[in-house]
């Protein structure tokens, strides 16, 4: 299942703070309550996976170093069962950070992979961004003749179901979002794959395979080539 969180308005998202660290969680907890968040504070990945259970954030902030557990396998947790957690999952590190590590987070269903530090303000764009970027997607898209459900991560031309894994999902649905205009590999990489990583440069073109190969019909997905893609729809 792939689902879209409905971010709080009024700047009263809820964010879920998974950190150990009793006095680093709280000086994190005061910042982000006086930007104005709802804060709710866990320290091992067991209690982030119940609380997230019982009142889901908006986004959660997640320490990759955690005493039962690390920060991947709080991310399967989140996802239950699903392709990706039903909210923007920050990952936060001290030690694990290099590209490698920030890859595989990513993969794995983080929105973002930061290192501990990072200043305030800069922090808080990154969480305001992804809030952002989660409100804004449509739950349904139509163009012509096929419909995509975000919230299901489906799609169907006319009544066919399309056999669509996750990754072609979302590539279509970039595509279909910005119809008319040819999106290169790199930006398909960043908003998919939310990574600029080169060795996914193939991955972009495989997931466009895939999708065409489920639609079964010409014509839906332009190659531009030398750039990337352009979606056409078609009535």
């Amino acid at each position: 299942m792939l689902a879209w969180p409905i971010v709080a308005e009024g700047g009263t998202a809820r964010i879920l703070l998974v950190e150990d660290d009793a006095r680093l969680a709280g000086l994190s907890a005061a910042m982000l309550r006086r930007a104005g968040f709802q804060v709710e504070i866990a320290a091992t990945g067991a209690a982030a996976a119940n609380a997230a259970k019982l009142r889901r954030p908006d986004l959660a902030l997640l320490d990759y170093e955690l005493p039962d557990m690390d920060g991947l396998e709080v991310l399967e947790l989140f996802k239950e069962g699903a392709d990706r957690p039903q909210f923007p999952v920050l990952i936060l590190t001290g030690a694990r950070y290099s590209s490698g590590d920030q890859v595989v987070g990513i993969e794995r269903g983080a929105a973002d992979y930061l290192v501990k530090g990072l200043d305030n303000q800069v922090l808080l764009a990154h969480i305001k961004a992804k809030l952002r970027e989660a409100n804004a997607r449509p739950t349904r898209l139509r163009r012509g003749r096929l419909l995509l459900d975000v919230g299901s991560g489906q799609a169907w031309l006319d009544e066919r179901r399309l056999d669509l894994d996750r990754k072609p999902f979302l590539v279509l649905y970039h595509l279909a979002l910005a119809e008319g205009t040819t999106l290169s590999r790199d930006e398909l990489l960043r908003r998919v794959w939310d990574s600029g990583y080169e060795k996914f440069e193939r991955s972009v073109d495989q997931a466009v395979y895939s999708l065409r190969q489920a639609i079964g019909e010409p014509g839906w997905v332009e190659t531009v080539h030398g750039f990337g893609y352009r979606f056409v729809s078609h009535r």
